[in-house]
C-alpha cells in the first residue's frame, strides 16, 4: 500500500482529498469569523429571531469531527485493502467527458436521497433523535467545521454508508467518485458556513445554500427542509421544504446595523 498511497495518487485522493477539502474550508472560515472585518460581516447570516446560543464546546466539536474523519479513512483503507485493484477496476478509461458528468450528476441524486431518506427518519424517530441526530443540533448557530459533527454511529450511516453507495450504486470510476466527493464535502461545508456572499457560484446554482440549511438549525424549524447536500426536490415532494427568504435579516439591514452600533459608539465616547 505505501507504494500506492503517495501524494497524487489515485488511492491517495481517494482517503485523504475529502478530509483536506474539509478543513482547508473550514479553517478558511473561520479566520474569516475571528478578523471580524465589517464588509465580510456584512454577508453573515443573522436570523431576525435571535436563536439561543451553542450548547457544546468548538473543542468538542472539533474532536467529534477528527473522529469521523478516522473512521471515514479507516474504512476506505479497508476497501482498498479487501480489493487492491478497486480503482483500476471502476477506472472506466473509454469513458468519454459526457458519461462521467452523467455518472457525477447521477451520484448526486443518490447522495441526496440517502441522505434525505436517512436524515428525514432521524428526526421522526423519537428516539433516534434523542440519542443520534439531537448532537447535531447542539449547533443551534451553524459554523463551517461543525458541517459533520454528529453522533458516531450517525456519521457512519450517514455519511460513511452513504458514500459507499453512492460509488456502487452509481456505478462510479474512482476519478469520478473522489471528484465527487471533494464536491459535496466542500458544499456541506459552505452550507455550515453560516455565510451569504454575492458571488458564490455553487451556492448560486444550487437552491440548498447556507440558508436554506440554517432553517434547519432553528429549533422551530428541525422537522423542515431535511435535504442536503444539492438539491430541495424531496423536500418540495413531500412537503417538508421552507423558503429561507424571509428568514434572516437583508444586508441592507445589516448594514444599518452596523451603522447603529457606530453612531451609539461614536455617542458614547463624545459623552
Amino acid at each position: 500500500m505505501h507504494e500506492r498511497l503517495y501524494p497524487g495518487s489515485l488511492d491517495f485522493g481517494f482517503l485523504f482529498y475529502m478530509i483536506f477539502a474539509y478543513w482547508g474550508l473550514a479553517i478558511l472560515y473561520d479566520v474569516l469569523d475571528n478578523l471580524n472585518i465589517p464588509f465580510i460581516r456584512r454577508y453573515q447570516l443573522v436570523r431576525r429571531d435571535e436563536p439561543r446560543g451553542n450548547q457544546v464546546t468548538k473543542q468538542h466539536v472539533i474532536i467529534r469531527v477528527l473522529m469521523q474523519h478516522t473512521i471515514q479513512t479507516a474504512l476506505g483503507f479497508i476497501l482498498l485493502v479487501a480489493d487492491p485493484d478497486m480503482c483500476v477496476n471502476l477506472s472506466l478509461k473509454r469513458m468519454t467527458f459526457l458519461h462521467r458528468a452523467t455518472r457525477f450528476v447521477l451520484g448526486m441524486f443518490i447522495m441526496d436521497t440517502w441522505q434525505f431518506v436517512i436524515h428525514r427518519y432521524l428526526h421522526v424517530n423519537t428516539y433516534l433523535y434523542k440519542h443520534l441526530h439531537s448532537t447535531h443540533h447542539n449547533l443551534v448557530i451553524p459554523y463551517a467545521y461543525g458541517a459533520l459533527y454528529n453522533s458516531i454511529l450517525e456519521g457512519f450511516i450517514l455519511d460513511t454508508i452513504g458514500g459507499v453507495v453512492t460509488l456502487f450504486a452509481g456505478g462510479l470510476d474512482c476519478e469520478t467518485a473522489v471528484c465527487l466527493f471533494t464536491f459535496a464535502t466542500c458544499k456541506t461545508v459552505l452550507d455550515h458556513s453560516n455565510y451569504r456572499f454575492p458571488l458564490n457560484p455553487i451556492h448560486n446554482l444550487f437552491p440548498n445554500c447556507s440558508a436554506y440549511h440554517d432553517v434547519h438549525h432553528d429549533f422551530r424549524y428541525i422537522k423542515r427542509n431535511f435535504s442536503q447536500p444539492f438539491f430541495t426536490h424531496w423536500d418540495w415532494m413531500l412537503g417538508s421544504f421552507t423558503d429561507p427568504a424571509a428568514f434572516h435579516h437583508t444586508v441592507a439591514e445589516m448594514d444599518e446595523k452596523v451603522k447603529a452600533r457606530r453612531k451609539s459608539t461614536e455617542s458614547k465616547k463624545g459623552k
